[in-house]
């Protein structure tokens, strides 16, 4: 049996208790009637199906127009809105201008408010200047009236400019005169001031000259007395040495018996005085030999007994000990004088030593 689903119609299988009563053909027929019915069915449904979907692609066809006609009105309305706001933003930027204009006509306003004040106060005061100075004028009328010299106010305003730019032009002389005058007297302060500087230094100069001249006066003056003390003590040096010199030469010449003179040289002090020590030992040497043989001879006699009455306490004759008495001071003077030789005489070659006297 044929049954409506909804999917369409399906046939539904026989039961068991459902079995086919009638012929083949019977059924056959219903089967077919059924097939016919569902096609027809089916056919109602895809006609309807062909119509809905037709509706369909109207209606797509139709919300694509809308779709359109929506996007078209939202573009329009987008430059209806953009345009708005370009004209807003127009429309702010020249009401912000106009208000600027406006505040500026109106400080504009302000300013020439004031200024109208300041020029009708001004208009009053020249009002007020020119009433007090119509007595002036007045005044010019009279003097033109009863002169000879003046025409007109004119010639008398004309004769007050020329000497008041005489007197401008002698007041500018004037000041220009007393600034040179100024500048003058300033440079020649300088000036003085300079040569007061000037001369205090040449002053300062002058007396440390004048010191350093009275020190060098002094330094000279030590210098001098310096110089005469030295030439007073190279003087006594001289005679000193002239004197030992003289002493010198003449201890050599009561030493000197015989033998060649001693030349003229830097060494001769030195040879006289080794000349004078050479005799000098001589006689010590003979007066000690002649001591030795008195005393063999005083042993060799018998032991003698007693002392001499010519002799001295130390076995020594008068004439002895006035003769060694008389040696030591001639070794005494020799030594003395020759001091300062005595090493020249130990250096000196055997050829300038003097033979030994008798």
């Amino acid at each position: 049996m044929a049954t409506l689903s909804g999917g369409g119609f399906v046939t539904a299988p026989p039961q068991a208790d459902e079995l086919p009563t009638s012929s083949q053909s019977t059924l056959l027929l219903e089967k077919k009637k059924e097939m016919a019915e569902v096609q027809q069915q089916l056919d109602r449904k895809k006609e309807e199906f062909r119509q809905r979907m037709q509706r369909c692609q109207e209606k797509e066809v139709e919300l694509a127009a809308k779709q359109e006609a929506i996007k078209e009105q939202v573009r329009k309305f987008d430059k209806f809105l953009k345009d708005n706001d370009a004209k807003r933003v127009r429309a702010n930027r020249k009401a912000f201008e106009e208000i600027k204009v406006r505040e500026a006509k109106e400080s504009e306003k302000l300013l020439l408010a004031e200024e109208l004040k300041k020029q009708l106060s001004k208009k009053k005061e020249l009002s007020e200047e020119l009433d007090r100075k119509a007595v002036y004028e007045k005044y010019l009328e009279h003097v033109c009236e009863h002169t000879e010299y003046f025409e007109d106010i004119e010639n008398v305003l004309k004769r007050y400019e020329t000497l008041e730019a005489a007197n401008q032009d002698l007041r500018s002389r004037v000041e220009a005169a007393q600034g040179q005058a100024e500048d003058a007297s300033a440079s020649l302060a300088a000036f003085v001031k300079s040569s007061q500087t000037e001369s205090l230094v040449f002053n300062s100069q002058i007396a440390s000259r004048q010191q350093q001249l009275d020190s060098l006066r002094l330094e000279a003056q030590d210098n001098e007395s310096d110089l005469h003390r030295k030439e007073n003590d190279v003087k006594d040096c001289l005679r000193q040495l002239g004197e030992i010199s003289m002493a010198i030469q003449n201890i050599y010449l009561r030493c000197h018996v015989r033998g060649p003179p001693v030349p003229e040289s830097d060494e001769r002090l030195a040879l006289y005085l080794s000349a004078v020590q050479q005799r000098v030992n001589d006689l010590q040497a003979i007066e000690a030999e002649h001591r030795g043989a008195r005393t063999r001879g005083a042993l060799n006699s018998g032991g003698g007994g007693g002392t001499r009455l010519d002799e001295t306490p130390t076995g020594r004759t008068k004439g002895e000990s006035s003769l060694g008495t008389q040696r030591g001071a001639v070794g005494g003077g020799g030594a003395a004088a020759g001091a300062g030789y005595s090493t020249a005489n130990t250096s000196l070659p055997d050829s300038a030593k003097l033979p030994k006297m008798a």
